[in-house]
C-alpha cells in the first residue's frame, strides 16, 4: 500500500452490528491520538441517493448496479481515502470492496468479474469480518424496520419458491460467502453474536496489532 497509512475496513452482512462496532473503534483510536479518517460504504455524496433508490428496485440489472458502487467507491478513494493514507492516517472503512462482490456472487454473477472491475482500489492493510448467524441478523434487521428491500431478501437470487426459505437462504449465503474470504491473516473473523463490547474490543485489537509502529498506534 502506498503512503503513511493504513487502510482498516470492517465487514460484515446487515444486521450484523457492524456500524456500532466502527464506532467503538473509531473512538478509541482518536482516543489514543491517532487521526481517524472514517469512510463508508455509499459515501460519496454524488452516488448516495441514486444508490439508495437503485438497490431498492428489482428490475436494475446486478452488473448495473455494481458499477454505480465502483463508481461510488472511486469517488471515495479519491476525495477520502488516498489524502487520509497520504496524510499518515487511520483510514477506517465501514465496508468497502468485499460487500459489494459477495452480493453479487449471493446474486448469481462471477466474482471474479466484480473483483477486476474493482482492482483499481488499493487492499486494506487488515479486513475484518463480523460474522452472525442469519436468523439473529434478521430479527435485528427487522427490529429497527418493517420491510426488508428486495435484495435484502433475497428477490432474484437463484431460490425463488418459499419466500420465507428464500429470504433465511439468501442471508445464510450471505454468511458462508463472507466466511470463506476470511483467511487468518489479512483478513480476519470476529464472531459477533457475542455483547457488543466484546466485539469491538476483539476488532479494537486487531486492529491494533496492524497499528503498532505507526506513529502513536501503541494500545
Amino acid at each position: 500500500m502506498s503512503g503513511k497509512g493504513r487502510l482498516i475496513v470492517i465487514e460484515g452482512p446487515d444486521g450484523v452490528g457492524r456500524t456500532s462496532v466502527v464506532r467503538r473503534v473509531r473512538a478509541a483510536l482518536e482516543a489514543q491520538g491517532l487521526e481517524v479518517v472514517y469512510v463508508r460504504l455509499r459515501g460519496s455524496e454524488g452516488m448516495r441517493a441514486p444508490l439508495r433508490t437503485l438497490q431498492r428496485q428489482a428490475d436494475i440489472s446486478e452488473r448495473a448496479l455494481f458499477l454505480l458502487y465502483a463508481a461510488d467507491l472511486s469517488d471515495v478513494w479519491r476525495h477520502a481515502i488516498a489524502p487520509g493514507l497520504a496524510a499518515g492516517a487511520v483510514v477506517l472503512c465501514d465496508r468497502y470492496t468485499l460487500t459489494p462482490v459477495v452480493r453479487l456472487e449471493a446474486r448469481g454473477v462471477d466474482p471474479t468479474w466484480g473483483e477486476d472491475v474493482l482492482s483499481f482500489l488499493p487492499r486494506p492493510d487488515l479486513t475484518v469480518v463480523l460474522e452472525a448467524d442469519a436468523r439473529l441478523r434478521l430479527r435485528r434487521m427487522l427490529t429497527r424496520r418493517r420491510f426488508l428491500t428486495p435484495r435484502e431478501s433475497g428477490f432474484g437470487a437463484t431460490f425463488r419458491r418459499d419466500p420465507q426459505a428464500m429470504l433465511v437462504r439468501y442471508q445464510r449465503q450471505l454468511d458462508a460467502l463472507f466466511h470463506e474470504r476470511v483467511d487468518g491473516r489479512k483478513v480476519r473473523g470476529v464472531d459477533a453474536v457475542r455483547d457488543l463490547a466484546l466485539v469491538a474490543d476483539e476488532t479494537l485489537a486487531l486492529v491494533r496489532a496492524v497499528l503498532r509502529g505507526v506513529r502513536g498506534g501503541g494500545a
